[in-house]
């Protein structure tokens, strides 16, 4: 045999020995995506079931899962394994030097980023998600998506099946045992010139048409407000209100010099049918003496309309100012129209 032919059939075995090899790399794969992954000698013990999926803790002490045939759908790859549905499988795995939790789909693909600290069930299927980061929570469903649009800062839940929300000092309570979230009370805080306003929300008619973003964005716009009343500076009106509106919202040197005591007396009504709503309270304040010969009275009522405009976004459409004495100024809470 010539020399040539020897290296023509050299060239043709390694050739095939890659093929091999290759086809071997190629089988492998598409086991552990098709969940035909040999199970011998990697399960050590069955901690959980999840309908036909089962959780099993591996030989080199990490989890997996088992499909009903006994096959690996998961590799023993995870530090735990914290729940099974029927698209994603919520793990958790070291980085660096935490333990985040994070979601996988069934071809090992993060679907859910490996991010949380904690994810703990609430009732009917939800979860709340704590970010490592900053703390802040996050609320799924059953299926694993954002059941609200944001994240908060505290969240309580009772075996009620109620959830209360905490953003910016504000706190939502929803009902979970329904097909969706119900928003059944809001309880809100307001800064009016450094004193609080807390005021609440629980009729449902309101909260069936109100969500946290209207509420939100109206007791912003009370302390934005008030605030540009007592400077008698009206630069930010643009963002609350709308130009059809402006000047009759302007009311310079309305506040100036007073100091306020204690804002009281709130009501939230619908207005207009369910169009617009009133929002009113009493603001208790004090003057120095010859301010007090001027302007006497020692309480103003506020009141103030809010509509929603083209953008589905609720803006300050009206104002009224109503000084009043110490004989006739509401100085115990009012809650009318919050029930």
């Amino acid at each position: 045999m010539s020399s040539r032919s020897k290296l023509l059939i050299s060239v043709l075995f390694i050739a095939a020995i890659i093929l091999c090899i290759a086809l071997t790399r190629m089988y492998l794969d598409g086991a552990k995506n098709t969940g035909h992954t040999d199970a011998n000698d990697q399960v050590k013990s069955i901690v959980r079931t999840y309908g036909s999926m089962r959780v099993f803790e591996s030989t080199n002490g990490y989890y997996g899962i088992l499909n009903e045939d006994d096959a690996v759908m998961i590799e023993p790859e995870w530090m735990e394994v914290l729940d099974v549905t029927d698209s994603l499988v919520v793990v958790s795995r070291r980085i660096e030097d935490a333990v985040l939790i994070g979601g996988i789909d069934y071809e090992e693909n993060v679907v859910l980023p490996f991010v949380f600290s904690s994810m703990e069930p609430v009732g009917n299927g939800y979860f709340l998600g704590t970010v490592a980061e900053d703390d802040s929570i996050l609320v799924y469903d059953r299926a694993f998506r954002l059941a609200f649009p944001r994240s908060y800062e505290k969240a309580e839940a009772d075996d009620s099946g109620m959830l209360s929300l905490t953003v910016s000092d504000c706190v939502f309570d929803y009902y979970l045992g329904g097909d969706s979230p119900v928003l059944r009370r809001a309880s809100m805080t307001s800064d009016i010139c450094g004193v609080a306003l807390q005021w609440r929300v629980a009729n449902q008619v309101y909260l069936n048409d109100l969500n946290e973003n209207d509420l939100l964005r109206i007791n912003k716009i009370v302390t934005s407000y008030m605030l540009m009343l007592q400077e008698s500076s009206f630069d930010e009106l643009p963002a609350i209100s709308a130009s059809d509106y402006i000047a009759g919202l302007t009311k310079p040197g309305s506040f100036a010099g007073m100091a306020f005591d204690e804002i009281s007396g709130f009501s939230f009504a619908s207005a207009d049918g369910n169009s617009a709503y009133d929002f009113s309270f009493t603001a208790s304040y004090h003057l120095t003496e010859a301010e007090s010969e001027q302007m006497p009275g020692t309480a103003v009522q506020v009141q103030l309309r809010f509509r929603r405009n083209t953008d589905n976004k609720m803006i300050l459409t009206s104002s009224n100012l109503n000084f009043q004495g110490a004989a006739s100024a509401v100085t115990e809470p009012e809650d009318e129209g919050t029930e």
